[in-house]
Protein backbone atom coordinates (compact mmCIF):
# COMPACT_ATOMS: atom_id res chain seq x y z
CA UNK A 1 0.00 0.00 0.00
CA UNK A 2 2.83 2.42 0.91
CA UNK A 3 4.57 1.86 -2.43
CA UNK A 4 1.29 2.43 -4.22
CA UNK A 5 0.72 5.77 -2.47
CA UNK A 6 4.34 6.80 -3.08
CA UNK A 7 4.05 5.93 -6.74
CA UNK A 8 1.05 8.26 -6.96
CA UNK A 9 2.66 11.15 -5.06
CA UNK A 10 6.00 11.29 -6.86
CA UNK A 11 4.59 11.71 -10.36
CA UNK A 12 2.21 14.36 -9.04
CA UNK A 13 5.13 16.36 -7.67
CA UNK A 14 6.94 16.16 -10.96
CA UNK A 15 3.98 17.21 -13.08
CA UNK A 16 4.95 20.87 -13.06
CA UNK A 17 7.30 23.42 -11.61
CA UNK A 18 6.31 24.33 -8.04
CA UNK A 19 7.41 25.76 -4.70
CA UNK A 20 6.93 23.86 -1.44
CA UNK A 21 7.51 26.98 0.68
CA UNK A 22 9.92 29.66 1.87
CA UNK A 23 11.78 28.97 5.10
CA UNK A 24 13.29 31.63 7.32
CA UNK A 25 12.31 33.99 10.13
CA UNK A 26 9.20 36.16 9.97
CA UNK A 27 10.17 38.57 12.76
CA UNK A 28 13.59 39.61 14.05
CA UNK A 29 15.28 42.44 15.93
CA UNK A 30 17.21 45.04 13.98
CA UNK A 31 20.96 44.25 13.71
CA UNK A 32 20.56 41.13 15.87
CA UNK A 33 21.92 38.68 13.24
CA UNK A 34 24.91 38.78 10.94
CA UNK A 35 22.87 36.96 8.29
CA UNK A 36 19.29 35.89 7.67
CA UNK A 37 18.43 33.29 5.03
CA UNK A 38 15.15 33.07 3.11
CA UNK A 39 15.24 29.72 1.34
CA UNK A 40 12.93 29.03 -1.61
CA UNK A 41 12.35 25.27 -1.58
CA UNK A 42 11.10 24.29 -5.04
CA UNK A 43 10.72 21.19 -7.15
CA UNK A 44 11.20 20.86 -10.91
CA UNK A 45 11.13 18.35 -13.72
CA UNK A 46 14.00 17.34 -15.94
CA UNK A 47 12.53 19.43 -18.75
CA UNK A 48 12.64 22.58 -16.59
CA UNK A 49 16.38 22.54 -16.03
CA UNK A 50 17.57 23.94 -19.35
CA UNK A 51 15.43 27.09 -19.07
CA UNK A 52 15.15 27.56 -15.30
CA UNK A 53 15.35 31.12 -13.90
CA UNK A 54 15.14 31.96 -10.18
CA UNK A 55 14.15 35.49 -9.18
CA UNK A 56 13.32 37.25 -5.93
CA UNK A 57 11.14 40.36 -5.70
CA UNK A 58 10.68 42.86 -2.87
CA UNK A 59 7.30 44.43 -1.99
CA UNK A 60 5.71 43.59 -5.35
CA UNK A 61 8.14 45.79 -7.25
CA UNK A 62 8.38 44.82 -10.94
CA UNK A 63 12.19 44.68 -11.01
CA UNK A 64 13.80 41.74 -9.15
CA UNK A 65 16.27 42.20 -6.31
CA UNK A 66 17.95 38.86 -7.08
CA UNK A 67 18.36 36.67 -10.15
CA UNK A 68 20.06 33.36 -10.80
CA UNK A 69 20.13 31.25 -13.98
CA UNK A 70 21.40 27.78 -13.05
CA UNK A 71 23.59 25.98 -13.22
CA UNK A 72 26.53 28.03 -14.54
CA UNK A 73 25.57 31.70 -14.35
CA UNK A 74 26.55 33.50 -11.12
CA UNK A 75 23.72 34.97 -9.05
CA UNK A 76 23.09 38.72 -9.20
CA UNK A 77 22.06 41.12 -6.42
CA UNK A 78 19.98 44.06 -7.57
CA UNK A 79 18.04 47.06 -6.29
CA UNK A 80 17.71 47.42 -2.52
CA UNK A 81 19.74 44.22 -1.99
CA UNK A 82 22.71 45.36 -4.06
CA UNK A 83 25.93 44.60 -2.07
CA UNK A 84 23.80 43.25 0.80
CA UNK A 85 23.75 39.56 -0.12
CA UNK A 86 26.19 36.70 0.29
CA UNK A 87 26.20 35.57 -3.32
CA UNK A 88 28.37 32.57 -2.49
CA UNK A 89 25.83 31.07 -0.08
CA UNK A 90 24.92 27.47 -0.99
CA UNK A 91 21.39 26.35 -0.07
CA UNK A 92 21.45 22.89 -1.71
CA UNK A 93 23.92 20.48 -3.30
CA UNK A 94 21.73 20.09 -6.37
CA UNK A 95 23.32 22.39 -9.01
CA UNK A 96 19.87 23.58 -10.04
CA UNK A 97 18.98 24.55 -6.46
CA UNK A 98 22.41 25.67 -5.24
CA UNK A 99 21.74 29.43 -5.10
CA UNK A 100 17.97 29.44 -4.63
CA UNK A 101 18.10 31.31 -1.29
CA UNK A 102 18.50 34.94 -0.30
CA UNK A 103 21.35 35.25 2.21
CA UNK A 104 20.96 38.79 3.55
CA UNK A 105 23.95 40.17 5.43
CA UNK A 106 23.41 42.36 8.51
CA UNK A 107 19.66 42.89 7.89
CA UNK A 108 18.21 46.21 9.05
CA UNK A 109 14.73 47.72 9.38
CA UNK A 110 14.66 49.11 5.83
CA UNK A 111 14.58 45.52 4.53
CA UNK A 112 11.26 44.77 6.23
CA UNK A 113 8.60 43.77 3.73
CA UNK A 114 7.24 41.09 1.42
CA UNK A 115 9.72 38.79 -0.35
CA UNK A 116 8.48 36.82 -3.35
CA UNK A 117 10.37 33.89 -4.85
CA UNK A 118 9.46 33.29 -8.49
CA UNK A 119 10.77 30.40 -10.55
CA UNK A 120 10.08 29.94 -14.24
CA UNK A 121 10.96 27.81 -17.21
CA UNK A 122 9.59 27.19 -20.67
CA UNK A 123 7.35 24.59 -19.04
CA UNK A 124 5.74 26.75 -16.36
CA UNK A 125 6.01 29.27 -13.51
CA UNK A 126 5.44 29.35 -9.75
CA UNK A 127 5.79 31.86 -6.93
CA UNK A 128 5.41 32.20 -3.16
CA UNK A 129 5.66 35.19 -0.81
CA UNK A 130 6.92 35.55 2.74
CA UNK A 131 6.81 38.53 5.12
CA UNK A 132 9.87 39.63 7.06
CA UNK A 133 9.55 42.22 9.84
CA UNK A 134 12.80 43.64 11.19
CA UNK A 135 11.84 45.77 14.18
CA UNK A 136 13.73 48.19 16.35
CA UNK A 137 12.69 48.56 20.03
CA UNK A 138 12.69 52.03 21.62
CA UNK A 139 16.12 53.48 22.32
CA UNK A 140 14.60 55.64 25.06
CA UNK A 141 11.34 55.73 27.00
CA UNK A 142 10.07 57.76 29.95
CA UNK A 143 6.92 58.25 32.02
CA UNK A 144 6.69 61.47 34.05
CA UNK A 145 4.24 63.89 35.64
CA UNK A 146 4.09 67.59 36.34
CA UNK A 147 1.60 70.16 37.62
CA UNK A 148 0.51 72.72 35.03
CA UNK A 149 -1.57 74.41 37.75
CA UNK A 150 -2.31 74.05 41.45
CA UNK A 151 -5.25 71.71 40.91
CA UNK A 152 -4.18 69.70 37.83
CA UNK A 153 -1.69 66.91 37.10
CA UNK A 154 -0.29 66.12 33.66
CA UNK A 155 1.02 62.59 32.97
CA UNK A 156 3.29 62.23 29.93
CA UNK A 157 4.87 59.20 28.24
CA UNK A 158 7.45 59.43 25.46
CA UNK A 159 9.37 56.81 23.47
CA UNK A 160 11.76 57.16 20.56
CA UNK A 161 13.91 55.35 18.03
CA UNK A 162 11.44 52.62 16.96
CA UNK A 163 10.39 50.72 13.86
CA UNK A 164 7.68 50.11 12.71
CA UNK A 165 5.42 52.99 13.76
CA UNK A 166 4.35 52.16 17.34
CA UNK A 167 1.09 52.22 19.27
CA UNK A 168 0.88 53.70 22.77
CA UNK A 169 -1.56 53.41 25.68
CA UNK A 170 -1.54 54.56 29.32
CA UNK A 171 -3.26 52.63 32.12
CA UNK A 172 -4.32 53.84 35.57
CA UNK A 173 -5.03 51.83 38.72
CA UNK A 174 -5.18 52.29 42.50
CA UNK A 175 -6.06 50.36 45.64
CA UNK A 176 -9.77 50.90 45.04
CA UNK A 177 -9.93 50.84 41.22
CA UNK A 178 -8.87 48.17 38.81
CA UNK A 179 -6.46 48.74 35.92
CA UNK A 180 -8.16 50.61 33.10
CA UNK A 181 -7.19 52.41 29.92
CA UNK A 182 -7.05 56.18 30.08
CA UNK A 183 -9.22 57.58 27.31
CA UNK A 184 -8.78 60.81 25.32
CA UNK A 185 -5.01 60.80 25.33
CA UNK A 186 -3.30 63.55 23.38
CA UNK A 187 -0.95 61.58 21.08
CA UNK A 188 1.74 62.96 18.80
CA UNK A 189 4.12 61.03 16.56
CA UNK A 190 6.83 61.87 14.05
CA UNK A 191 9.63 60.06 12.23
CA UNK A 192 13.22 60.96 11.37
CA UNK A 193 15.11 58.86 8.85
CA UNK A 194 12.74 55.92 9.20
CA UNK A 195 12.93 55.97 13.01
CA UNK A 196 9.62 56.63 14.78
CA UNK A 197 8.97 58.64 17.94
CA UNK A 198 5.71 58.93 19.89
CA UNK A 199 4.34 60.75 22.93
CA UNK A 200 1.06 60.66 24.85
CA UNK A 201 -0.23 62.84 27.64
CA UNK A 202 -3.33 63.42 29.74
CA UNK A 203 -4.21 66.21 32.15
CA UNK A 204 -6.38 65.41 35.18
CA UNK A 205 -7.71 67.27 38.19
CA UNK A 206 -5.88 66.46 41.38
CA UNK A 207 -9.13 65.49 43.11
CA UNK A 208 -9.33 62.58 40.63
CA UNK A 209 -6.17 61.20 42.24
CA UNK A 210 -7.20 61.00 45.89
CA UNK A 211 -4.98 58.01 46.63
CA UNK A 212 -1.72 56.57 45.43
CA UNK A 213 -2.19 55.88 41.74
CA UNK A 214 -0.16 53.57 39.52
CA UNK A 215 0.33 54.77 35.95
CA UNK A 216 1.62 52.33 33.33
CA UNK A 217 2.65 53.29 29.80
CA UNK A 218 2.78 50.48 27.22
CA UNK A 219 4.31 50.83 23.74
CA UNK A 220 3.75 48.06 21.19
CA UNK A 221 5.08 47.46 17.69
CA UNK A 222 2.60 46.16 15.07
CA UNK A 223 3.28 42.77 13.43
CA UNK A 224 5.44 41.77 16.41
CA UNK A 225 4.89 40.52 19.96
CA UNK A 226 7.13 43.24 21.35
CA UNK A 227 6.00 45.64 24.04
CA UNK A 228 7.85 48.07 26.30
CA UNK A 229 6.53 49.24 29.68
CA UNK A 230 7.21 52.08 32.09
CA UNK A 231 5.50 52.44 35.47
CA UNK A 232 5.17 55.32 37.90
CA UNK A 233 3.34 55.84 41.21
CA UNK A 234 1.74 59.22 41.80
CA UNK A 235 1.38 60.27 45.45
CA UNK A 236 -1.39 62.83 46.07
CA UNK A 237 -0.32 66.14 47.60
CA UNK A 238 -0.58 66.13 51.39
CA UNK A 239 -3.35 68.34 52.72
CA UNK A 240 -4.82 68.95 49.29
CA UNK A 241 -8.36 70.32 49.45
CA UNK A 242 -11.01 69.25 46.99
CA UNK A 243 -11.60 72.38 44.87
CA UNK A 244 -15.28 71.58 44.54
CA UNK A 245 -15.98 71.54 48.33
CA UNK A 246 -16.01 75.33 48.58
CA UNK A 247 -19.14 75.37 46.42
CA UNK A 248 -22.17 73.57 47.96
CA UNK A 249 -23.68 72.92 44.52
CA UNK A 250 -20.52 71.21 43.32
CA UNK A 251 -20.31 69.32 46.58
CA UNK A 252 -23.88 68.08 46.06
CA UNK A 253 -22.94 66.90 42.57
CA UNK A 254 -19.99 65.02 44.02
CA UNK A 255 -22.31 63.39 46.58
CA UNK A 256 -24.57 62.16 43.78
CA UNK A 257 -21.53 60.83 41.90
CA UNK A 258 -20.37 58.96 45.00
CA UNK A 259 -23.85 57.46 45.44
CA UNK A 260 -23.81 56.30 41.83
CA UNK A 261 -20.36 54.72 42.23
CA UNK A 262 -21.17 53.19 45.60
CA UNK A 263 -18.56 55.16 47.61
CA UNK A 264 -20.92 55.84 50.52
CA UNK A 265 -18.14 56.43 53.03
CA UNK A 266 -17.05 59.50 51.06
CA UNK A 267 -20.47 61.14 51.49
CA UNK A 268 -20.16 61.68 55.23
CA UNK A 269 -16.68 63.12 54.76
CA UNK A 270 -17.85 65.53 52.02
CA UNK A 271 -20.83 66.71 54.06
CA UNK A 272 -18.67 67.26 57.13
CA UNK A 273 -16.21 69.39 55.22
CA UNK A 274 -19.00 71.41 53.59
CA UNK A 275 -20.57 72.13 57.00
CA UNK A 276 -17.18 73.18 58.32
CA UNK A 277 -16.71 75.58 55.40
CA UNK A 278 -20.19 77.05 55.76
CA UNK A 279 -19.73 77.65 59.50
CA UNK A 280 -16.45 79.50 59.11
Amino acid sequence: MFLLVLSLILPALSVSLGIFGISGPSVMVNKSLEMVVLDCNYHLREGDKQSLVVKWFFNEQPIPVYQWIPPDHPPQDLGILKHRLDLGYVAHRNPYMKHRALAIRNPTCDLSGEYTCRISSFEGEASKTKSLMIYSPPSEMSLTWNKPSMDTVRVSCTAGGMYPEPDIVIYKSSYSTRRKVIRNLSIQSFSIGGSHNISAQITMFEYELREQTLFECVVTLPETNYEAKEQMIYYPSSGAVEPCLADPLLAAALVLQCLHQGHRWWISLILSVVMLILNT
